[in-house]
């Protein structure tokens, strides 16, 4: 080989070998900034824990407060052992990192044992937090008041709460989801829950760089004249990123992680082995509606093909409105891990300040909201099943606000049957007909028994979709109650509530006052 052969092959071997250091140090960076996050995170709440137990209740004193601080001892206990489980998986991500190349890290290659462990350890914290109180209660019940077993909630709903943050994935959306089923926990549990976003510190450049690499087959270079290396959003499964074609068209690249389908799959197979376990020791605890859910929507969410055909599908039945915006999908080198839309900027639906800034009224941006979705539902049966305010932006148009709808990983076709029970709901509801939406809700799918009163109508109804708000304790309690008399709520039914009660949250911070009343009927009695 000549000497300007070899001259360029070592500074090739130099370069790669560099990129491959920077890389590894940056995805260490990463993973050990969130261990430590962890551990912060697990000192807070320890003190947070201990002054909750020394001002419950004054009055509670000698054999009564003794058994509290032991209960604190043992959850101190485990909330230090679930911390510590938590920061070694994610400084395994690192290890994994630092063996492997720029952007070939894989988030399951370091296995699923980690995981597993740290919610094993979380679901026995749980268990025995709730055993030991359910014990001394039946054997010494001047021992256990109601404020333990409140203390006892916040711990567990806490516990939840932190090994989704850290370990993500999975863990994030049955999360999520869990805070909207007030008919499977208690209310301390929806309410620390439900403050749970699918926002997530974003993966390393190098990381996002190899997964585009890999999934183009080839550099970037060779499709796009730009990519920013700061994403736009970051969640639990894919990242976004702003970038410019080779034609000069600007796109937002959505790429999943690299490892997260089998990482997702190793998750649900430890949460169906620990629900499993603790349906055996609980029988009256239902924690399989969560796991039946997330087999569900999570493989809608993985396959981007499937979100490119619903972009399509949504963006073709909404064409005739102008005060909508669904991006694009762009042809290009798409497939079910990598996605490329039209970019589209916007005003986040829920930045008042803004809003107003850009001459939007928020009245009438909430009355948009409700009219669009109402279509969706009651015209069309395809629904954008996520809106939560991550996923809506406004800009200011001519004739008043524009909404756009963004990420439609579980944008659906509903059923025509479950249109119809809604619309006959809603109508009953309208009515004050009360036995018409006795029949309507059971024509969606439950078993509500031969003759529900009111209250459990009415409270059903506000488990399904959210509108309580101002009742959350009492929502939460009567929707234990009336879990256990329902049985099972099918999982469409529970996607087009969640919908419905993030979009009456998202109105809220419009404009308390809004009421929706009028135009969802409106729809609902001009769709047959």
């Amino acid at each position: 080989m000549e000497r300007n052969g070899m001259a360029r092959l070592y500074a090739d071997i130099a370069k790669n070998l560099f990129q491959s250091l920077a890389g590894a140090a940056s995805v260490w960076d990463n993973e050990t900034r969130a261990a430590e996050e962890i551990m912060t995170r697990a000192t807070r709440h320890s003190g947070e824990e201990m002054e909750a137990v020394f001002t419950a209740d004054e009055t509670t004193t000698g054999a009564a407060f003794l058994a509290r601080i032991g209960d604190l001892t043992r959850a101190q206990a485990f909330l230090w052992a679930s911390a510590g489980l938590a920061a070694g998986e994610r400084l395994g991500r690192a290890a994994s990192a630092g063996a492997t190349l720029p952007g070939s890290v894989d988030l399951a290659a370091f296995g699923w044992a980690p995981r597993a462990s740290v919610l094993g350890a979380v679901a026995a914290d749980l268990w025995l937090g709730y055993a030991a109180l359910r014990e001394r209660a039946r054997w010494m019940p001047n021992l256990v008041g109601d404020e333990d077993w409140e203390l006892q909630h916040r711990r567990g709903a806490g516990r939840v709460l932190d090994a989704a943050a850290a370990l993500g994935g999975t863990l994030i959306k049955a999360a999520q989801f869990a805070s909207t089923r007030p008919d499977l926990l208690p209310a301390s549990y929806t309410e620390i829950l439900s403050e749970l976003q699918d926002r997530v510190p974003p993966q390393p450049w190098p990381v996002i760089e190899g997964a585009v690499a890999r999934e183009i087959d080839g550099p970037l270079s060779g499709v796009f004249q730009a990519f920013s290396r700061e994403p736009i959003a970051a969640a639990s499964i894919a990242q976004v990123h702003r970038a410019r074609l080779k034609d000069g068209r600007t796109v937002a690249v959505k790429v999943q992680y690299p490892g997260i389908k089998s990482l997702i799959e190793a998750d649900l197979a430890a949460l169906e082995s620990i629900f499993r376990e603790i349906s055996r020791l609980e029988p009256s605890v239902r924690l399989q509606p969560i796991l039946d859910y997330l087999r569900w929507t999570l493989p809608m969410e993985l396959d981007f093909r499937r979100e490119a055909e619903a972009i399509a599908r949504l963006k073709n039945t909404m064409s005739h409105r102008d005060d909508i915006v669904i991006p694009e999908v762009v042809e290009g080198p798409g497939n079910e891990r990598l996605l490329l839309m039209e970019f589209v900027d916007g005003i986040k639906v829920t930045d008042r300040e803004r809003l107003l800034a850009a001459g939007i009224d928020p009245r009438r941006l909430a009355e948009l909201i409700v009219d669009v979705y109402a279509e969706q539902l009651f015209r069309h049966g395809v629904f954008h099943a996520d809106p939560h305010p991550g996923n809506l932006l406004v800009q200011p148009g001519s004739g008043g606000p524009v909404l756009v709808l963004l990420d439609h990983g579980i944008t659906v076709t509903v059923p025509p049957e479950l249109v119809e029970a809604l619309r006959e709901a809603v109508e009953a509801i309208s009515a004050g007909d009360f036995e018409a939406l006795t029949v309507a809700l059971k024509k969606a799918g439950l078993d509500l028994g031969p003759d529900p009163d009111l209250q459990t109508l009415l409270g059903l109804v506000g488990v399904l979709f959210a509108s309580n708000r101002d009742e959350v304790t009492n929502l939460g309690q009567f929707g234990l109650k009336l879990g256990s008399s329902i049985g099972r709520i099918p999982n469409e039914l529970l996607l087009v509530g969640r919908a419905l009660g993030l979009i009456d949250g998202i109105n809220h911070q419009l404009d308390p006052g809004f009421d929706a009343t009028e135009v969802v009927a409106r729809y609902a009695q001009s769709s047959y």
